[in-house]
């Protein structure tokens, strides 16, 4: 109904109901002041509750405690204006009617249901609690899947930065990551080289014989010889003289060479010159050698020596090889220390050295009874991440498993890793990988599978589906339901205990 003052405003009139509540929240008045002001209507609320017209008066909105009220406020300067023939009807009554009787505004009518509507109501809950009875499960099955060795070898190509691709375009690609360490290495080695070492000069007594008529004189430190080379020389100057005839009675009986005799000194230090009775035999002095003899009548003596050890090349080449060997043994243990930094995994066949200094403690042919030598060494390698390597290996899995047959879960045991290196910068790596699988099992295949089976009969299936057990609840169920809507079937999960292959 729309009521208009004198100012043609239209109104907008509600009456309260004592058994309604929704006139007497201030969020609900709120919220029909805006409806009405949005719609250019007036609002006007009639009510006999207390406490509204105070909410009124506070939002700004009409009220009026009943509708005697109502009809006064409009009778002094309002007129209705119907919109319909009901309005207009009920305009007609209210100017018909005596001035003491108070017409209605608004008539209330209470929903009061019939039976046809009972009965309707009645239906809808019979087939609802029919539909719910015939979706509801009546048994609940568990399937636990029994898990397999699958073992499989995955074949990849790890290139490193900088590097070209691999020949094999249908191998899957590992990225590689350089790895380099310094390390430095020491041998300690026993010098084998020796010399002899004098430590006192030999001596002993020669005989120059002269056989000229002239006496000859041999200036002190003349250098004589043995025929090994073996050098003397004469401790004092001495005169040799010339050969004499011996008499008998005036009788020539013979000649004899004039000899001398002198002492002498071994020029080096050593028993090397401890010569034998005889040997001495040469004087290094040409003139004196054309016309004298010597020879040492006894053997010289007193001559000592010692042995003293010597560093040689060959003790440095093998102290190089032994600081060479303990870096190969450690080059593995440090570049693996040096990639799990990055968590990643060193290719062992990767690794190289590189020679950077070697420093010898003596240099060769010095008198030492040991050497050391310090050696330093850049190891290089190619390491992959842990985390790569797992993404390629379980895709590959993946692609390759037979027909119905799904990873527990992403793990494996890689049981052996080889790796080939190429020239090219390419690491071609074999990985032999044990990993658990079971048969897929689909809930809805299983049921239509399990409708109508005896209790007996299931352990035979489950044997089909290659499944751990099957356990149905309740116990008490001798029969699976006919239909497999009533059969609700869970998947659990398989227990960890890895038994032979049937896949490989």
């Amino acid at each position: 109904m729309a009521v208009m003052g004198k100012d043609l405003e239209p109104s907008v009139i509600l009456i309260d109901h004592p058994l309604v509540t929704v006139l007497k929240n201030p969020v609900n008045l709120r919220l029909l002041r805006d409806y009405a002001r949005e719609a250019q209507r007036q609002l006007i609320i009639v009510s006999e509750d207390p406490m509204l017209p105070i909410l009124c008066h506070e939002l700004g909105i009409e009220c009026y405690g009943n509708e005697s009220e109502l009809r006064q406020t409009l009778g002094t300067g309002r007129q209705i204006e119907s919109t319909s023939e009901a309005d207009r009807e009920l305009e007609e009554n209210w100017s018909a009617a005596p001035i003491n009787v108070e017409a209605p505004l608004v008539e209330t009518t209470v929903w009061r249901p019939t039976l046809q509507r009972w009965l309707v109501l009645i239906m809808a809950v019979v087939a609802v609690g029919l539909v719910y009875y015939v979706l509801t499960p009546k048994v609940v099955v568990t399937v636990t899947p029994q898990l397999f060795n699958y073992q499989q070898t995955v074949r990849i190509a790890g290139v490193s930065s900088g590097g070209s691709e691999h020949g094999e375009d249908n191998l899957p690609t590992l990225p590689l990551e350089p790895i380099k360490a310094v390390l430095e290495t020491e041998a300690i080695v026993t010098a084998t080289g020796s010399q002899t070492l004098g430590t006192a000069f030999a001596t002993g007594v020669v005989v120059f014989i002269n056989e000229t008529d002239q006496a000859v004189t041999v200036p002190k430190g003349t250098e004589l010889a043995t025929g090994e080379g073996v050098a003397f020389k004469t401790n004092a100057a001495v005169t040799v003289p010339g050969r004499s005839t011996d008499y008998f009675l005036d009788v020539a009986t013979g000649v004899r060479a004039g000899q001398k005799e002198v002492g002498i000194t071994a020029l080096e230090k050593g028993s090397q010159a401890n010569v034998t009775a005889g040997r001495i035999r040469l004087i290094n002095n040409s003139k004196l050698n054309e016309v004298l003899t010597v020879r040492n009548p006894e053997p010289t003596g007193g001559g000592a020596s010692i042995q003293q050890p010597v560093v040689t090349e060959e003790d440095i080449e093998k102290a190089k090889a032994v600081c060479l060997r303990q870096a190969n043994l450690q080059i593995e243990e440090i570049l693996q220390n040096k990639a799990n930094q990055t968590n990643s995994i060193l290719i062992v066949e990767s690794a190289t050295l590189e020679q950077r200094a070697v420093e010898p403690s003596v240099e060769a042919g010095s008198e030492a009874q040991t050497l050391r030598v310090l050696a330093r060494f850049e190891a290089r390698g190619q390491a992959f991440r842990r985390g790569d390597l797992g993404e390629i290996i379980q895709r590959e899995l993946e692609r390759d498993l037979p027909l119905g047959i799904v990873l527990y879960q992403p793990k494996f045991e890689v049981e052996r890793l080889t790796a080939n290196l190429e020239d090219n910068a390419v690491v071609l790596l074999e990985a032999d990988v044990k990993a658990p699988v079971h048969r897929q099992i689909l809930a809805g295949e299983v049921a239509r599978l399990l409708a109508g089976l005896r209790r007996q009969d299931v352990e035979e299936l489950s044997k089909v589906l290659d499944a751990e057990s099957i356990a149905i609840e309740p116990d008490n169920a001798s029969y699976l339901p006919r239909f497999a809507h009533w059969i609700k079937v869970e998947v659990g999960a398989p227990e960890a205990v890895m038994v032979d292959s049937a896949f490989e």
